[in-house]
């Protein structure tokens, strides 16, 4: 005899929509609703302004402005601090290059001792090894950037002074020779305008010209 299948152990079918289409159309619509709300509910929302970027605009300062474009003080400060700026970031850039950073070196017998021309008795005298590795370590190391610059200075000035110097020497050199030009002129016009009593001109002076320009 054939068993039964208990209506328990059967496999229960879902039920077919048929009517799946239907139910997206009805959906669309819905969906078309809510985006023109939406839409709408933005455009007409009032705009709120921020009280604050407002508040922050500050009036303009004419004082302030034509201080920084016509002051010349206060162009003045503004290199200077620059000029310090520069000069600090070169001296920090120079102590960290620095290769003897950071390493101490303690000193040796030799090196803790007084140089003397001719080395007196008693005092120890350096070893020239060690006078060579220290001139070539002041050799290698870069200069204090402010030493730098104070020493740039001092040559400008040196410059500077050497050429008033010499244009001082140049004006009294064409002063002096203006001098006896113009002694020399009032000389030979003096010869040249000697007279006698009636009028007629003396000709040992014109005579003493004549011969100086033969010999010359």
């Amino acid at each position: 005899m054939e068993k039964k299948q208990d209506s328990f152990f059967l496999r229960t079918k879902k039920p077919q929509h048929k009517n799946k289409n239907i139910d997206k159309q009805k959906s669309k619509p819905l969906e078309n609703e809510k985006e023109r709300r939406q839409n709408n509910f933005d455009t007409n929302r009032p705009i709120v302004k921020d009280k604050k970027d407002e508040s922050e605009k500050k009036p303009f300062d004419k004082k302030a402005y034509r201080l920084k474009k016509y002051s010349k003080k206060y162009k003045l400060e503004q290199w200077e601090e620059k000029r310090k700026k520069k000069l600090l970031y070169d001296y920090h850039k120079s102590i960290k290059n620095d290769p003897l950073l950071g390493s101490y070196t303690p000193k040796s017998f030799d090196e803790d001792t007084i140089d003397s021309n001719p080395p007196e008795v008693g005092k120890f005298v350096r070893h020239p090894d060690l006078i060579e590795k220290a001139a070539q370590l002041v050799k290698n190391t870069k200069k204090d950037p402010f030493q730098k610059a104070k020493e740039h200075y001092e040559k400008i000035k040196l410059e500077k002074s050497q050429r008033q110097q010499e244009l001082q020497k140049s004006k009294e050199e064409k002063a002096q020779k203006l001098q006896e030009y113009k002694k020399k002129k009032q000389e030979r016009y003096k010869k040249l305008s000697k007279k006698t009593k009636k009028g007629q001109p003396v000709m040992t002076g014109r005579l003493e010209l004549l011969l100086e320009k033969i010999q010359k």
